[in-house]
Order: structure tokens, then C-alpha cells, then sequence
């Protein structure tokens, strides 16, 4: 049965939040009991590409934030009716231009950056950089391990390309992913953001499995845990809709990962 808080935070709703990723234009669409959406318009050369945000409640009460979107009125008042914003990570090198804004209104939240976020960005706020050895912040209670991909490099440049940081609530098996994986529909979208799907599909796919895993022995490390360790099934992504059951064989399809006869993941 659905709360009155749940209910009150569905009813926030703004014309300038509709798009095909929130087609009612909620400032927070409830995924599971725990989680919530913050789906925008997120346009890249005119195209919308769709950014997802997403909002874990924590056992104590307090509000976990993956890669936040803008902040407004409007959600601030959503995010109120549910808890209390004490957490704010930015996984990836990418995501991270709403931030400062978040730490600035949230001054009792804590800001997390991928690893080597606090140099790239010194004044934007981060408090903690994620540990490339896989150790959770203990604020987190246990409840949200996280996965740093150590494995990925820009293979022009050799230097680190996302930087991601992938993340597993573990109490209602969700997976978070910035730019690792996607998951845009294939139909119900602008023909742009179609074409946007088919490049992300036929070109950077197969260049990301091709040409951006340096150090195999790691990919398979990492894999191991996030496939293996991890216990999940669904998929909440920062741009597409989330993958509410089987999501392991999904992200396995989307990798086109596959067992070695020494039973490593190979691609």
C-alpha cells in the first residue's frame, strides 16, 4: 500500500520535468520502496539523451544520491517528504556539474567523488574519495556496496576515461550505473535520440569492449564481484529506463560477456 508521503511526493510536478524518461513530470517517481527516480531532459547537441538520477533511503532514515540532476524548489520539497539528503556521489568523471550545488543546500551532507575527482575538481566539495580497493564508506550501514571499473582507459590518451564507480543497494538488489551501461527504449523516443541509441549501440559498444579494457586480469576481477558477489537483479541507469528483473543477464547481453573454460568473463 502506498504511504501518504509517497504519495504526496508523486504529486510534485513540474511541465519542465516531462520527458520520455518521466512522462508525468513527477520531481520524484518511486521505482521500488526504497528507491526513486529523478528522470529530466538531459539534451546533448539538441538531442535528448535522457538523465536519471537516483535517491536510495537508508535504514537510518538518511537520503542516498547517485549522480544528482538539478536542484530546484520543486524537488527540494519532494526530497523532504521522504528524508534527509546526508549522502551525495558523483560515480564518474562525467556526472558530477550539479554537485556543489547539492552540497551547498544539503550543508549536513557528505560529498563522494570517484577516485581522483577530488584533484580533477578541488572546490566542488567532496568530502571522501571512493576507495579503488572497494571499501565502503561506513555511513553507508552495510547497505550499498560500491566497485571502482580501475580497468578502463581512454585508448588514445592512456589515461583514465569515466573513471566509473558502479554501486549495489543490497537490501533490494539494484545496481547503479552512470555510463557503463544504458538502457534507452527502443521505441517511444524522438527519432534523434533513436539514432543517439544506434550510435551508443553499433559504434561505442563495441569500441568500449574493443579498445578501452587495458588490464584483462582486472576486468575479470571485477567483474567477478559485480556478477558474482554481488547479489542483484535489477538495473537502475543514469540514462534509460530501469531493469526491473533479470538484470544480470541483461548487463551480461550488453557486454556480450562470456565464460573462459577457466571460468574468467571474457568479452
Amino acid at each position: 500500500m502506498q504511504t501518504c508521503a509517497a504519495a504526496a511526493v508523486q504529486d510534485i510536478r513540474k511541465e519542465e520535468y516531462r520527458c520520455w524518461s518521466n512522462p508525468e513530470g513527477q520531481a520524484l517517481q518511486q521505482v521500488t520502496k526504497n528507491v526513486w527516480s529523478m528522470g529530466r531532459p538531459f539534451k546533448w547537441n539538441g538531442i535528448d539523451v535522457g538523465g536519471r538520477a537516483a535517491v536510495v533511503k537508508l535504514s537510518d532514515g538518511t537520503l542516498w544520491v547517485h549522480s544528482p540532476l538539478q536542484l530546484d524548489d520543486a524537488l527540494k520539497q519532494a526530497l523532504a517528504k521522504i528524508g534527509e539528503v546526508r549522502h551525495i556521489v558523483s560515480p564518474n568523471f562525467e556526472h558530477t556539474s550539479f554537485a556543489s550545488a547539492w552540497l551547498k543546500a544539503y550543508p549536513k551532507a557528505k560529498g563522494y567523488g570517484c577516485p581522483g575527482l577530488k584533484a580533477k575538481l578541488p572546490d566542488a566539495g567532496y568530502a571522501v574519495e571512493l576507495s579503488t580497493s572497494n571499501q565502503p564508506p561506513p555511513e553507508w550501514n552495510g547497505e550499498i556496496e560500491h566497485t571502482f571499473l580501475g580497468y578502463e582507459h581512454n585508448p588514445f590518451t592512456g589515461k583514465p576515461f569515466f573513471n566509473e564507480v558502479v554501486f549495489c543497494y543490497k537490501p533490494e538488489g539494484m545496481f547503479f550505473a552512470t555510463d557503463f551501461y544504458w538502457a534507452y527504449p527502443s521505441s517511444g523516443t524522438q527519432t534523434a535520440t533513436q539514432f543517439w541509441k544506434f550510435g551508443m549501440d553499433r559504434i561505442y559498444g563495441p569500441f568500449y569492449r574493443s579498445l578501452m579494457i587495458k588490464d584483462q586480469g582486472l576486468f575479470n576481477k571485477t567483474m567477478k564481484r559485480v556478477f558474482g558477489e554481488w547479489n542483484w537483479d535489477k538495473i537502475f541507469p543514469c540514462h534509460g529506463n530501469p531493469i526491473m528483473a533479470n538484470g544480470k543477464t541483461v548487463l551480461k547481453e550488453h557486454l556480450k560477456l562470456r565464460r573462459a573454460p577457466s571460468g574468467s568473463f571474457c568479452i
